[in-house]
């Protein structure tokens, strides 16, 4: 029980994306969200250095042999796709999207939270949009394979369905945190 006028206590930047229980307002599991970040941090560590890796060893063979690889554009375009999804997915685990305050913050916390709660529904309904719309055209397109590698172009243009689902439904279980999540940015925001 909290006093009154106290706030439940509140977690700390990286344990944003948390469903807290009920009646203590404690995230009841944060090793597994911690988890789920450095796996996502991880993979997208290593797509970028698979990426720096073979525009490097590219532009080497390209300067010093005279023989680029020509299929480098091809993997390195699909391996962007899916590093700008797994960084799109971490933003919004951490909450950490582009947000205009100057007027949200002159709000009640009450406001504020409805305005949260709208905006976070309305941004879980469009991802889920563009998660349909982007596995029908991986279902459609997905068998074409891309000119040099011969891969489906499916493995590469799946990170669009894949990354907005997820980040559609870290929004979703973000819901429950958001008056926590709120009180932690306004204590944040006074001097």
């Amino acid at each position: 029980m909290t006093a009154v006028g106290a706030h439940p206590p509140v977690a700390e930047p990286g344990d944003v994306a948390m469903v807290l229980d009920s009646t203590t307002g404690v995230d009841p599991d944060p090793g597994t969200h911690k988890l789920i970040d450095r796996v996502l941090e991880l993979l997208a560590a290593t797509t970028l250095a698979a990426i720096t890796l073979i525009l490097f060893a590219n532009a080497v063979l390209r300067a010093g042999f005279n023989s680029p690889l020509g299929w480098t554009e091809e993997l390195v375009t699909g391996l962007m796709l899916w590093l700008t999804m797994l960084g799109f997915t971490l933003g919004v685990r951490r909450r950490e999207s582009i947000a205009i305050r100057a007027f949200v913050g002159r709000l009640s916390v009450r406001a504020q939270v409805w305005l949260r709660l709208f905006t976070d529904l309305l941004t879980a309904a469009v991802l889920l949009h563009l998660a349909w719309f982007a596995y029908l055209y991986v279902t459609t397109f997905g068998d074409d394979p891309v000119p040099y590698l011969r891969l489906p172009s499916g493995f590469f243009t799946a990170a669009l369905p894949v990354g907005a689902l997820a980040a559609a439904l870290i929004v979703l279980f973000q819901l429950p945190g958001c008056r926590a999540a709120i009180l932690r940015q306004i204590e944040e925001e006074q001097p």
